[in-house]
């Protein structure tokens, strides 16, 4: 069985530099993914100003210059790719963000009792890329001060099946990383056993955009 370190080593290698720069620049061009987005419409009905923002599996930092251009005064970004991390961490040079961002480079389980209690977090496609679900969504909740904000896969069969392709190519790649379906019952389930409310839920097929707060 792959452990977490492995992972986040595959992770790292496959989201690398080539890629960071591809989704940059498609992000220059067309803005963000039509999840991140959604993501960003439901952030949109809080008043994030002053407020502080933490990013897992943050890529390129989409969903932190929205978060800065909008009155947040702090984000920071946990990824596994270093690759990522770099191209966000130029972009927020680039626009004198240096002091309002943090680049953080490892499992954000491991990370989160080292930085600040933020008022948001979120988690965009990362779900997915993450053994222990129940793990990561509970460090998450306890993390957070009010708001989780994420999106996942839909599960069944389809996506098992999908998933399975994914998992022959990363075999083949000879890279440790590899995608996960989880129960969306139990991600949902999770969240109210933890204190949380379900406020916003969009369907960005196949994808699961949902902004939680904390009751």
């Amino acid at each position: 069985m792959t452990t977490i370190k492995e992972h986040c080593c595959g992770a790292d290698l496959f989201f690398n530099k080539k890629t960071a720069r591809k989704e940059y620049r498609k992000y220059v061009r067309k803005g963000p993914s039509k999840v991140t987005a959604r993501i960003i419409q439901q952030l949109e009905n809080q008043n994030i100003e002053g407020k502080s923002m933490i990013d897992v599996g943050g890529g390129i930092g989409a969903l932190q210059w929205w978060f800065l251009k909008n009155g947040g005064t702090q984000t920071a970004d946990i990824d596994a790719s270093s690759g990522y991390l770099k191209q966000a961490q130029i972009h927020a040079g680039e626009n004198g963000w240096q002091d309002k961002t943090q680049f953080i480079m490892g499992d954000c389980t491991d990370i989160y009792p080292k930085i600040y209690n933020p008022d948001y977090i979120t988690l965009d496609k990362v779900v997915c890329c993450y053994p222990n679900f129940k793990e990561i969504l509970a460090a998450t909740c306890k993390k957070s001060k009010k708001y989780v904000s994420l999106s996942y896969p839909m599960d069944g069969i389809i996506a098992q099946a999908i998933r399975g392709i994914g998992i022959l190519f990363f075999m083949l790649k000879q890279n440790p990383f590899r995608p996960y379906i989880h129960p969306v019952k139990e991600i949902r389930d999770l969240f109210t056993q933890n204190g949380y409310k379900r406020v916003l839920n969009n369907l960005v097929f196949p994808w699961h955009v949902e902004t939680y707060c904390k009751i």
